[in-house]
């Protein structure tokens, strides 16, 4: 996606003027017009500036190649040579989409629920299209439950290379990761604040009265003692 014409989706999702946006990110509105018009691009480092301004960053995407199969036996299907992910709550959306494997005439699948999300995966991979797996199939998900879809045999040793590629053996040193690395960045969010809650104040400390203590006493202390009158006035 050209980045001029990036710059004018963010802009507009974000509901801001070329004036609004110019006085957030330091650009002139007639340099944002151009770069929306293709009159003029934006280098790679002012891009990421405007994109900062209005809480956007560039990211990376990998892309997804796509294989369809024709085994003898069964329908048709599509293969990817690598997993993905999707967001929540994406990926815990209720679907609408019928079954067309066992035919229970069930048309709302609600993600969250983890045999329904196998309904879902099952449905998907053997019947459904990329453009389909792709938007609703998180690939952390899928390798989750991946031992309990009902596949075909042709099916699971077509998405195997995939599952393999992403359960790969990595061992990660987490401490080094923050000391040497950009310990803020997941792939797809960034820490941008932190904000700290403040301790609460410690209680008052009760002062402890000495017999020499010239001050009245408070009313809850002021008691009469056994074996002495109280004649109202305190005095004992």
């Amino acid at each position: 996606m050209d980045r001029s014409f990036l710059l004018g989706i963010a802009r507009r999702a974000r509901g801001l003027t070329q004036v609004e946006l110019a006085a957030i990110s330091g650009t002139s509105q007639a340099t944002l017009s151009q770069y929306e018009r293709g009159v003029k691009s934006p280098s790679l480092k002012v891009a990421s500036r405007i994109l900062a301004a209005m809480d956007y960053e560039f990211t990376l995407r990998g892309h997804i190649d796509w294989v369809e199969h024709h085994p003898p036996g069964i329908v048709k299907f599509w293969a990817p040579n690598m997993l993905w992910a999707v967001e929540p709550p994406t990926c815990f959306a209720t679907l609408n989409i019928p079954d067309e494997i066992r035919n229970t005439g069930m048309r709302s699948w609600t993600m969250r629920d983890r045999g329904e999300r196998r309904g879902v995966y099952e449905q998907l991979i053997r019947r459904g299209l990329p453009q389909q797996m792709i938007r609703w199939i998180d690939g952390g998900l899928l390798v989750d439950l991946w031992d309990e879809l009902d596949l075909p045999d042709p099916v699971r040793d077509a998405w195997a290379p995939a599952i393999r590629l992403a359960t790969a053996p990595l061992e990660l040193d987490g401490l080094r990761s923050i000391i040497f690395e950009d310990g803020f960045v997941a792939p797809r969010a960034r820490i941008r604040d932190y904000q700290f809650i403040p301790n609460p104040p410690p209680p008052p400390r009760r002062q402890r009265r000495t017999r020499f203590d010239p001050r009245p006493l408070p009313p809850q202390d002021q008691i009469p003692r056994p074996g002495l009158p109280d004649d109202g006035t305190g005095a004992r």
